[in-house]
């Protein structure tokens, strides 16, 4: 009878579905502004990378290729689909204010890393660069190199950017200490090699070559403004010009001696943006410091070798 009883005890347990619990998979989206930018290059493989670390998590990321109604648009698809998580670096201040506030009112947590928005209470947290500091680092480098004496051409990014409106501001700041100095022109360059040149080019009509230095809201448009340069004979030895980003090729250009500085904007924030979202995501753990910002530093010929980014390397 035990016997008996222990053959339908086994064979009960046996009939029973064993289910291997398998973890949880939380899907995060990343609506990445634009894949245009060298600097964007290497945060978006950060994102990646370090997404990757975490076995809960599905990250799906989208390129808005520039276009401030197509990152609305991926936002609006990562609501729709019930996403547990969105990453963005914001292409306008203001564009995604109301896409934020969406995803926020359907209980989707939303951070943002490099570029802020207006709204930035309905984030969960920012992670980014001290621009206003970084402005007024090349400004001072500017000065020093100067004496305090000499006129400017100042090639901002694009309008509306957060990076190009507090880059400016620490400029503008900045300068207001040096009487000697002035802005002579000052027009966006988009971030980019073609409008730096295009820009640049019209500097050089504009002000009849007659300026001493030239500040770039980032490294592409810098190497598009040497170009420019380059075409119109002028000599590198009698023009202060400073970038920002440190990416490979303003690194280059710094060794070529067509660059005399660049502020190096740290992809980290990237990566730290993601690791913060992901253990968000995963236990709700949130950082110490939810608006992060970086400072960055100033590379020049004698230093870039030990202050770069180790994530980026010369060609």
């Amino acid at each position: 009878m035990k016997r008996a009883l222990l053959v339908l005890l086994v064979v009960g347990l046996m009939a029973i579905p064993v289910v291997n619990a398998a973890a949880q998979t939380y899907k995060v989206g990343f609506a990445c502004m634009t894949l245009a930018y060298t600097w964007m290059t290497y945060a978006y493989q950060a994102v990646i990378d370090e997404a990757a670390k975490y076995p809960e998590i599905e990250l799906v990321a989208v390129n808005a290729e520039g276009d401030a109604a197509k990152q609305v648009q991926i936002m609006e698809d990562f609501i729709a689909q019930g996403f547990d998580a969105i990453l963005v670096n914001p292409l306008n201040v203001d564009v995604l204010v109301p896409v934020i506030e969406d995803a926020v009112a359907a209980g989707i947590p939303v951070a943002t890393f490099d570029r802020r928005a207006f709204n930035q209470d309905s984030t969960i947290f920012h992670v980014g660069a001290d621009d206003v500091f970084g402005g007024r680092l090349a400004l001072e480098y500017v000065a020093a190199k100067l004496d305090g004496e000499g006129k400017i051409v100042h090639i901002l990014g694009e309008l509306g950017a957060s990076p190009t409106i507090n880059r400016a501001q620490g400029i503008h700041e900045q300068i207001v200490h040096y009487p000697g100095l002035e802005i002579v022109f000052e027009q966006s360059g988009m971030f980019n090699p073609a409008d730096g040149l295009r820009v640049m080019e019209d500097a050089i009509t504009s002000t009849a070559r007659d300026f001493d230095a030239v500040i770039c809201a980032n490294d592409d448009s810098a190497l598009g403004a040497i170009q420019a340069m380059i075409d119109a004979g002028i000599d590198f030895d009698d023009v202060v010009v400073v970038g920002y980003d440190g990416v490979p090729g303003g690194l280059s250009a710094l060794i070529a001696g067509e660059l005399d500085a660049t502020i190096q904007y740290p992809v980290e924030m990237a990566r730290l943006a993601t690791e913060q979202l992901c253990k968000y995501v995963i236990d709700g753990t949130l950082p110490e410091l939810l608006d992060y910002d970086i400072l960055p530093w100033l590379l020049v010929p004698s230093n870039y070798e030990t202050e770069a980014e180790m994530n980026y390397e010369l060609n």
